[in-house]
């Protein structure tokens, strides 16, 4: 599709800190190396599946907080992605009554955001209050459901979710994350 990724190898398991620390370094590192690489330091996203979905979620809605001393000088760029994509994210519901998880701050900043789940997914309703908590706070998202396809889909083929969603969030990266972007560049 023409876009350059990373992949993070995260520290897991039972410390959403320390893998949100590894998250919010790596932003900041391919921000700091763009110029080099030959990548727009601010079109930067993230995408997560299940926990990951949920690693991308908190990146994109804790990315104020310092949660790890500075070690160079790419930890003074923004940890904020530019845009996110949660596939079958998982624990985004982890409030009350299933709410929106209390560590995720939504706000006027987070940044546009496309989701994809199936919904017999049984984690689907992480994606159903973060899309609730977006629309109160007027963020651009964009939410897709599926009947079927459950969890974990991936893009294995002959799976309806998984051959699916990725065509779904390229067009979505080319008209709503990329275009938005471009068009606060030229204000």
């Amino acid at each position: 599709m023409g876009y350059t990724a990373f992949v993070l190898q995260y520290r897991v398991p039972d410390n959403k800190k320390w893998a949100l620390q590894d998250a919010q370094k790596a932003i900041r590192c391919v921000r700091g190396a763009a110029a080099k690489r030959g990548i727009q330091a601010n079109n930067i996203g993230i995408l997560g599946f299940s926990a990951g979905g949920s690693l991308s979620a908190r990146a994109s809605t804790r990315y104020l907080e310092t949660l790890y001393k500075a070690v160079d000088s790419f930890d003074s760029l923004s940890a904020r992605p530019d845009f996110a994509v949660l596939i079958y994210p998982a624990y985004l519901d982890q409030g009350v009554d299933h709410s929106l998880t209390p560590e995720l701050k939504v706000d006027e900043k987070t940044p546009p955001t496309f989701m994809f789940v199936a919904g017999d997914d049984n984690f689907a309703n992480s994606s159903l209050v973060m899309s609730s908590a977006l629309k109160a706070k007027q963020v651009s998202f964009e939410l897709h459901i599926v009947p079927e396809g459950g969890h974990g889909f991936g893009m294995r083929p002959g799976n309806r979710a998984a051959e699916t969603w990725p065509t779904l969030c390229e067009k979505w990266m080319q008209q709503t994350a990329l275009k938005e972007k471009a068009s606060t560049q030229t204000k």
